[in-house]
């Protein structure tokens, strides 16, 4: 029998999207739902942001357990408030069981305001049904740098400036592996080609300290390097320059995630064919991929 250090931590990509949900014929090969990840480890189940795939992963969690009313315990960990990582919370059918506990992870620096914008988003102008049908047990946990441990996963989160309204990378660690689940942050402010401030290197030093020899990196790489021009202040980072800190953070395996909604799959495969090859290269190799809706990586 394998022991718990040797069994196998899943990483499962529910929805790769950014900004806004693009379902249709040219997404299909890397899906249109908005961000929403898994990962699993023995027992423990934790959900990663609640963008519209959080819908099929509550669908995928009742049908597994066919039919049978059992307490569910579940962790969602949120990266921060925008829509597009919130807006699949009311079409999480797990929410509307008695039988489920949800605890709902996010940032200290939003004191009170994590529950008015799960709750807002949910008012009766914009939602025909209140936060108050979801009858699960549901708390909200506002995290700081305290490390907190569920199962045999402890996990770690560092506050990111460079987002509108700010957001959070979270790492989650699991016997000696290291997996860093970082979107919505735009690094070309801090690693890009113009000479930095004192406080911009200071950042770009904390990104590569919490990234460093993740075994799993899942990045925000929205733009491309000719977008990004036209896309500055938005927030989200341009690949080439992902690619590159990813890089110098000696990262084992780095998964582009938070795709724009405007990269078709046609699009997507040719970013990913232009850069596959050379961060494989020379004494530093690089597992590079593309996020796909239903991609499970064993970690």
């Amino acid at each position: 029998m394998n022991s718990a250090a040797d069994s196998k931590t899943l990483v499962t990509f529910w929805g790769t999207r950014g900004s806004i949900s693009t379902p249709g014929r040219i997404t299909e090969k890397y899906g249109g739902n908005t961000p929403c990840i898994t990962i699993s480890h023995q027992s423990t189940l934790i959900i990663v942001d609640a963008g519209t795939g959080i819908r099929n992963l509550g669908f995928e969690i009742l049908r597994s357990r066919n039919g049978k009313d059992a307490p569910l315990n579940l962790h969602l960990f949120l990266s921060h408030t925008h829509w597009d990582h919130i807006q699949g919370l009311p079409f999480f059918q797990p929410a509307y069981r008695e039988n489920t506990r949800l605890t709902i992870y996010g940032s200290s620096k939003k004191e009170k305001f994590l529950a008015s914008a799960l709750k807002g988003q949910m008012d009766y102008e914009y939602f025909p049904v209140p936060m108050s049908a979801l009858t699960a047990d549901i708390h909200i946990r506002e995290m700081d740098t305290e490390r907190i441990r569920l199962g045999s996963i402890e996990i770690d989160l560092e506050e990111q400036v460079h987002h509108p309204a700010g957001s959070v990378r979270y790492g989650f660690n699991i016997h000696g592996k290291r997996i860093v689940f970082a979107t919505d942050v735009e690094l070309d402010l801090i690693f890009g080609r113009e000479k930095k401030s004192r406080e911009e290197k200071k950042h770009a030093e904390q990104y590569l300290r919490f990234v460093h020899g993740a075994d799993l990196l899942i990045a925000d790489g929205q733009f491309t390097e000719e977008e990004y021009a036209a896309r500055r202040g938005w927030g989200h980072s341009s690949i080439p320059v992902v690619l590159e800190a990813a890089s110098r953070g000696k990262v084992k395996q780095l998964a582009i995630f938070h795709h724009d909604p405007q990269h078709s799959d046609k699009v997507l495969d040719e970013i990913w064919m232009k850069y596959r090859t050379r961060y494989h290269a020379g004494d530093h190799g690089m597992d590079l991929f593309w996020a796909r809706e239903g991609l499970t990586v064993a970690v």
